[in-house]
């Protein structure tokens, strides 16, 4: 371990193509013995902050302050996570907080967009609470909405972990940190990057590769076009892992990337009904509680769908007066299947 500190305080963030080669020569000693032709698998600038950790090794001290009160568990300690070590450019080594044998379970991403709707947002919490009351750890993001939703569930129902963009000590965002409290406690968090970095938009899609590295499979739940869901999703391909995707309408602007990665080949998860299919030990869903509405609340509800519609739109297609729709659609509202957004409504 101090070996791999010592060349952390050197590396710090720019670890891409180390893990590969931390694999290939079985520990720092030899890597750090190994030839320039032999570096040709590191990144740039982890090329160079290499090159001056070996040049000024005599002289190295690890920097145990950036361990802080986490768990340090480099590539090659029993405690790392098998099937990350499988992956392409694994972490030479990551940093947890609360309980590591959380990583020992099977783990299942649960991961989506940050704009999501209200359905995904169920959808996220339902589909992570049945996987962890089966046992698997649900891994996400701690991002603000699918990622927060999936973590909420799981906890309903088990453990979750977290990987961070950042230190440990600075989970992000602000309003995630309870969250983030509930998981320590409940699970762990994870990263690759030593305390004090804090979160930046160059590190999502390398936290994104970890995510998906400790999973036997990714379940993206919503993903809008572009979507930093879509790099956990090609990750997680790249990583020969299987990728499940919602198929959502056509018209749900916060599922287009989930349509597009059925496009390309994603197994489609068409009801929870089938997770007990996919995934060993899920106990199937009960049936849904019916609600039985009058038929004009039925057809505005089926209307609706999974997209938004304006009430103008609703009022010509169902062919009612404005107060009759404004008073049928406040029934759904106070049924809490339909709620107002952006001028419109949407189900829930």
């Amino acid at each position: 371990m101090r070996d791999h500190l010592a060349l952390l305080s050197w590396v710090g963030v720019q670890t891409q193509g180390l893990g590969d080669l931390l694999r290939k020569f079985g520990s720092v000693g030899a890597l750090l013995r190994a030839t320039d032709e032999d570096l040709s698998g590191l990144s740039p600038a982890t090329a160079r902050a290499f090159c001056t950790a070996r040049d000024h090794w005599p002289a190295i001290n690890p920097a145990f302050e950036a361990v802080g009160p986490f768990d340090f568990l480099p590539l090659g300690d029993p405690r790392y996570p098998a099937l990350l070590a499988e992956i392409p450019d694994p972490p030479p080594w990551i940093f947890v907080e609360g309980d590591s044998s959380t990583l020992s379970a099977p783990c299942i991403s649960v991961v989506g967009t940050r704009r999501s709707s209200q359905r995904g947002e169920r959808a996220a919490r339902e589909i992570s609470e049945y996987l962890a009351a089966a046992g698997y750890t649900v891994c996400s993001g701690l991002a603000m909405g699918i990622d927060a939703a999936a973590h909420h569930g799981a906890l309903n129902g088990g453990v979750t972990a977290a990987v961070l963009a950042s230190g440990l000590d600075r989970p992000s965002p602000v309003r995630n940190l309870p969250l983030a409290e509930r998981i320590r406690r409940r699970g762990c968090l994870v990263s690759e990057l030593p305390a004090g970095t804090s979160a930046s938009k160059y590190q999502f899609p390398r936290r994104n590769r970890i995510i998906s590295g400790l999973s036997v499979a990714t379940i993206i739940v919503e993903a809008t076009l572009p979507s930093g869901s879509l790099h956990t999703a090609n990750s997680a391909l790249e990583q020969g892992r299987d990728v499940y995707v919602l198929p959502w309408s056509v018209y749900h602007q916060p599922g287009r990337g989930c349509l597009s990665l059925l496009r390309d080949g994603a197994i489609p998860l068409f009801e929870l009904e089938r997770l007990s299919d996919y995934f060993p030990g899920v106990e199937k869903p009960g049936e849904p509680i019916r609600i039985d509405l009058p038929p004009i609340q039925q057809r505005l509800l089926d209307h609706i769908g999974d997209g938004w519609i304006t009430a103008d739109s609703l009022a010509l297609a169902i062919d009612l007066t404005p107060g009759e729709l404004l008073a049928t659609l406040g029934h759904l509202e106070l049924a809490g299947l339909v709620r107002r957004v952006r001028g419109g409504y949407e189900s829930t």
